[in-house]
Order: C-alpha cells, then sequence, then structure tokens
C-alpha cells in the first residue's frame, strides 16, 4: 500500500496551492489591458412580450476586405490560448494525436509516477510484491505515441476525455519494451467559461492498462484532480495555468502524492485567412509530498519526498485555415511542435520533444 500523508496535511497542502495560484494568476492579469468586451458563451436570447415584433435589423454593408482581429476572444480561437504541455482549460470537441520523445530518466520509479517499484526487490526477495523491471536501472528514454479524444456539450462547459497511450521504451540494462502504457480518462467542467477566460476544473483517472514488469505502467490506479486556467491579455497574448495533485492508489510503499502546477504565456504573431502562428513559453514544475526512489549503481533507497522537478517548455502552434465555427465549435485543425529542458537536478527526463496534431469537430 502506498504511504499516504495525512488527509489534514495533504489538504493544506493542496489548498495553499490554490490561493497561491488564484493570487499569481490574478496578480499577472492585472498588469494587463484584458479584452472590453467578455460575453458568456449560450446566454439566453432577449426576452420580449408576448405579440412584440422583433426589433428591425439593418442589413449589414458588405465589405471583402479582411476584417482586423480586435477582440481576444477565446471562443473565436481556440488555437491562441491552448498550451503545448499545460493542459487545455476548455472543454472542447476534438481528436488529436501526440508524439513524445523524452530522455534520461535517471530514477524511474521515484513515487511510482513513471512505473512501478523496481522487480530487482522482488528477484532478490526483499518484496515479492515488487511489480517493476527485474534489473536496476540507470537511465530509461521512451518515446510515447496517445491518441486522445475529447467530447464537449454545445455550451463547451463540460466534457468527457478518454486517452489511449502507446509507449516505446529504451533503458540502458533492461530490455527494450513497447506496448500500451496505463490509459487515462475523466472529465473538465468550465465553472467560469466566456470569450476572455475560462477556469475549469478536471477530473482524470489514470488505470494500470500498462505491464508494469516491461516498465510500461504503475501497476496501480491513480487520480489527479487539477484545476486549469486560461485569459486573453489584450489582442493577441493568452496566460494560463494548471494546479493539480496526482494521487496514487493502493501503490507499493515507493507510491506517494505528487504536486503538479504551472504557468505559461503565448503570443499570436499572425493570425490571417489562411494560418495563425503561436509561440508559447511555458513552466511546469512537479513536488513530491511522499514515496521513495532506486537509486543505481549506489543501490540505495532514498526518501522522495520533497523532491522538485521543474520544467521550462518553449515551442508554437500553427493553426490552419480561418478558424472558423460551427456554433461554438471550432472546426480548423492545428500542429503543436515543443521542446522542453529540466531545469533542476531531479528529473522526470533532461529534454523533451512534443509533436501534436488537433482535428476539434
Amino acid at each position: 500500500m502506498s504511504t499516504m500523508s495525512s488527509p489534514r496535511h495533504l489538504t493544506r497542502l493542496v489548498l495553499s496551492g490554490v490561493s497561491f495560484f488564484a493570487f499569481a494568476l490574478s496578480s499577472v492579469q492585472a498588469q494587463f489591458r484584458l479584452a472590453p468586451h467578455c460575453r458568456p458563451d449560450c446566454e439566453p436570447a432577449p426576452s420580449m412580450a408576448p405579440g412584440q415584433a422583433p426589433p428591425a435589423v439593418a442589413a449589414p454593408e458588405v465589405d471583402f476586405a479582411p476584417a482586423p482581429r480586435t477582440t481576444a476572444a477565446l471562443g473565436d480561437r481556440d488555437v491562441a490560448f491552448s498550451p503545448g504541455y499545460l493542459d487545455n482549460a476548455l472543454p472542447q470537441s476534438h481528436f488529436r494525436l501526440r508524439y513524445d520523445s523524452a530522455y534520461d530518466n535517471n530514477r524511474p520509479d521515484r513515487a511510482e509516477y513513471f512505473y512501478a517499484k523496481c522487480g530487482c526487490f522482488r528477484t532478490a526477495g526483499v518484496d515479492p510484491n515488487a511489480p517493476g523491471p527485474i534489473l536496476e536501472e540507470t537511465s530509461v528514454d521512451y518515446q510515447d505515441i496517445s491518441l486522445y479524444l475529447e467530447v464537449a456539450n454545445r455550451c463547451n462547459r463540460l466534457s468527457g476525455f478518454v486517452e489511449l497511450p502507446i509507449r516505446f521504451l529504451n533503458p540502458e540494462r533492461n530490455a527494450n519494451e513497447a506496448g500500451l502504457a496505463d490509459m487515462n480518462f475523466g472529465f473538465k467542467y468550465a465553472f467560469l467559461r466566456n470569450e476572455c477566460r475560462v477556469l475549469s476544473f478536471q477530473g482524470r483517472v489514470f488505470v494500470p492498462t500498462g505491464d508494469p514488469d516491461r516498465g510500461l505502467g504503475t501497476d496501480h490506479v491513480s487520480l489527479e484532480p487539477s484545476l486549469l486556467y486560461a485569459s486573453a491579455v489584450g489582442d493577441r497574448a493568452t496566460v494560463f495555468g494548471q494546479f493539480g495533485v496526482w494521487i496514487p492508489v493502493d501503490g507499493t510503499d515507493f507510491a506517494g502524492e505528487i504536486l503538479r502546477y504551472g504557468a505559461g504565456v503565448s503570443y499570436t504573431v499572425v493570425d490571417n485567412c489562411r494560418f495563425s502562428v503561436t509561440p508559447i513559453v511555458e513552466v511546469l514544475g512537479w513536488t513530491v509530498l511522499d514515496g521513495k526512489e532506486f537509486a543505481f549503481p549506489e543501490g540505495q533507497v532514498f526518501d522522495a519526498s520533497g523532491d522538485t522537478i521543474v520544467n521550462a517548455k518553449f515551442g508554437v502552434r500553427v493553426g490552419f485555415g480561418n478558424g472558423g465555427r460551427n456554433g461554438y465549435r471550432i472546426v480548423s485543425p492545428d500542429l503543436y511542435i515543443g521542446y522542453g529542458r529540466a531545469l533542476t537536478g531531479e528529473v522526470w527526463y533532461t529534454d523533451i520533444v512534443r509533436v501534436e496534431l488537433r482535428v476539434p469537430f
């Protein structure tokens, strides 16, 4: 069983993180001019008295010149405020194909976040329930190809999603492996949603579909509740953030809770009728609250509590088409290419490359 933190201690940490998250984003927004019109989506039409005729509407003048972008409406183009590595705050129907290539995970069983407790404890007779790969590991590279499907309601306030990852594992000491990793599913609800900003709650469940002895899974269920945020700043910039906690259920004594947090900013440099180009900068962090890790060649088990990992991410998202809408759904696909680098001594990887294609529907 995992060594869980006390409920009171975990609650204090989560509430402190949420308070800091809200304060930091409010401070950032206060430094910028927000878009002037923030109309809620799916707002009802104005009511009229019985027998009242609708007001006359003048015919619009025809102008074939491209209209300049004058508002930072989140509903008009999803590309501008979609992060590259943080989770997207907007519930939206779309399909995503993502490729990740990451390098040099030197503690792959840390808190059982990447894979399960080293199987070397099982073969040595120390822990018959240690489900991970049988050899002590010094470094792991991996590539993930994941298929993601999200379906939202008409107002883009509530959605459900499922993600299916295929992993190619390249360890230094254990055998190379390939197969289904741990899949996940969940829902997203935007309790604040208008043309300028989105604040959502996301509940994600990871299920152990990957083989733990091959390094493809953790061998336990995990829960990850998160707060997600995105806000237009002026006409072309967007700030976004995320705060959540990863909670293992029925793991080994290595498993432990992990805080996950981050913030980012994007700025659309090109936006015309054919395509858009939006560079994105993000900083992501993880803090291990509980759990253990095995270090090799030292051959020692360390307490992972307090390990903090911080990564910087840089990328660009290119939107194709004119960002047109079908009701409240954006119908233009986009492509993201990004790179991440670890800024701390503790790492999940030292470098990562991400390419993803999204097709909204």
